[in-house]
């Protein structure tokens, strides 16, 4: 400024400087936010006119100049640093002249125009958490937030230009997977935004119930399942079936006593699951107390005696409760007859044996092949066991099939032409006749409980006599039928030709040296 002084003292009063400026004095200056060349505001004025400059902006420089001062035509050369935000701005190229005069030129610079690139743009993090970062590329000033509380900045949360973003992840106690963002946003606030997704799975040890199955009893009864979880973590839950219900919150965070309510079972076993996210509280309801299932006899299923029984024999069982108040009948299913029939099952030393048809009073199975010496006899009935007979065993205990199904009277006999043996269908003497019994014991080749015999069929192990009218009859064949039930027992044999008797004669058989029942008879003419 003293120089000025001294060069304006040193003029010639009638010497006035008068200043022209390119661009015209007081002309507001627009340039772009990237507009970073050189620009030039002229002097004109006479020589020995001193002038002066400088600027109050920072982003605003003088490239080249050594002194910021001129005397006469000169030229002001500068410069606009690159604008990054957040928005516009403007500064002054003020330039001061001999006759102390100020000239202020104004230079307004545009917002910029941002870019913004996040690399990557997400990560994994692992269930126990960790420390991450990512870069921020852009042309602009940015800043950055967590939007969830398990996700936080380490680092600056903004900047100028590209730079780095460091985060850290708290460990997931919870079950559940979660995901969370960090926005980053470049400019001024209605510059562009980027997210960074950080993805974390779930514990599975952070969700545990207590206990994880019950056993009820038939009756109604409440109870309480422990949820224990985290206090960050959420959970709900729901009954499968109506009888088992939620009588508390079926939603929450954090641990919590989920109390239930179980409705009395009035039928038979039942179960049903509250489920607490994947976990599951199974409840397993006991079936309503029946009334007891009584084992009274094991009979020969041909002429109802009590006795021993003996492999493959057919028996008949009697009791009370020992199956449902409406009989059900067998079907073959596979080959071979049921073992379990109705919710019944009859066992003989805990083997199940093959069953024709069960009730509430009457059961009718085969035992099975493999019973000796003794064996115990027991009922189940809707998982209901009964009480235990003890019976003898014996190779054979031959019965002969009655056609009124009483064990006595007309036998169950077909003539050599196939059709049944009755009074006004009598055999020949010297015809062949065929008797259908049970309790004829083992067979070559052996035969598989509850099957449906084959052809040929397997023959008796054990010999087998005939009487017809007190006379012996030839036995042809002894053995299994073909097409039925294994432990039916066929015996074909020749009514003695010298037969004078005629008439309703009795007939017996005898198998291993057992004689069937007597008061059975056949038709003879």
């Amino acid at each position: 400024m003293k120089l000025l002084l001294l060069l304006a003292a040193a003029l010639p009063a009638f010497a006035q400087c008068s200043y022209t400026f390119t661009p015209a004095a007081g002309q507001s200056i627009v340039i772009a936010a990237d507009a970073t060349t050189v620009n030039t505001i002229t002097v004109a004025v006479a020589a020995g006119c001193a002038w002066q400059y400088g600027t109050d902006a920072a982003w605003i420089t003088f490239p080249g100049a050594t002194a910021l001062y001129g005397s006469g035509n000169g030229a002001i050369g500068w410069a606009a640093a690159l604008n990054i935000g957040p928005g516009p701005r403007a500064g002054h190229i003020i330039v001061t002249t001999v006759n102390g005069g100020s000239t202020v030129f104004t230079v307004v610079q545009a917002t910029p125009n941002c870019s913004l690139t996040l690399n990557p743009t997400s990560a994994n993090a692992p269930v126990a958490g960790g420390n991450g970062s990512f870069q921020v590329q852009t042309n602009c000033v940015w800043a950055s937030a967590a939007e969830n509380g398990f996700l936080s900045l380490t680092s600056a949360t903004g900047g100028s230009l590209n730079g780095t973003l460091s985060y850290a992840v708290t460990a997931n106690l919870c079950v559940a997977s979660r995901s969370g963002v960090i926005a980053v946003q470049a400019g001024s606030t209605t510059g562009p935004v980027q997210t960074f997704q950080v993805n974390q799975p779930g514990s599975p040890s952070g969700l545990t119930i207590t206990p994880s199955a019950l056993t009820a009893p038939a009756g109604a009864t409440t109870g309480t399942l422990a949820i224990a979880t985290d206090s960050s973590c959420s959970w709900s839950a729901y009954s499968d079936v109506s009888w088992l219900s939620i009588t508390g919150n079926t939603t929450g965070n954090g641990s919590y006593n989920l109390p239930f309510s179980i409705l009395a079972n009035t039928s038979a076993v039942r179960t049903g699951s509250i489920h607490v996210g994947a976990l599951l509280f199974t409840v397993t309801q006991q079936a309503v107390a029946g009334p007891s299932v009584v084992l009274s006899a094991v009979v020969n299923g041909a002429d109802y005696a009590q006795g021993a029984v003996s492999p493959g024999g057919i028996v008949a069982v009697f009791g009370s409760n020992i199956g449902p108040v409406q009989g059900v009948a067998y079907a073959v299913t596979g080959g071979f007859l049921p073992k379990t029939l109705g919710g019944v099952q009859v066992l003989f030393d805990n083997v199940p044996a093959p069953l024709l048809y069960v009730s509430a009073s009457q059961v009718n199975a085969v035992a099975p092949f493999a019973v000796s010496g003794s064996t115990k006899a027991q009922v189940v009935y809707q998982s209901t066991p009964s009480n235990i007979l003890t019976l003898p065993v014996q190779p054979a205990t031959p019965g002969i099939l009655t056609l009124d199904r009483s064990g006595f009277g007309g036998g169950a006999i077909l003539n050599q032409d196939l059709s049944v043996n009755t009074p006004a269908n009598p055999a020949a003497a010297g015809s062949i006749v065929v008797i259908y019994c049970v309790g004829g014991g083992a067979t070559n080749p052996a035969t598989a409980d509850g099957a449906i015999i084959g052809n040929p069929a397997p023959v008796s192990v054990l010999p087998a006599t005939v009487t017809i009218g007190g006379s012996n009859a030839q036995v042809l064949y002894t053995g299994a039928v073909s097409y039925s039930i294994a432990g039916l027992t066929q015996i074909n044999a020749i009514v003695p030709p010298g037969l004078t008797a005629h008439g309703q004669l009795p007939v017996t058989v005898s198998i291993g040296g057992v004689q069937s029942q007597s008061g059975v008879t056949v038709a003879i003419e």
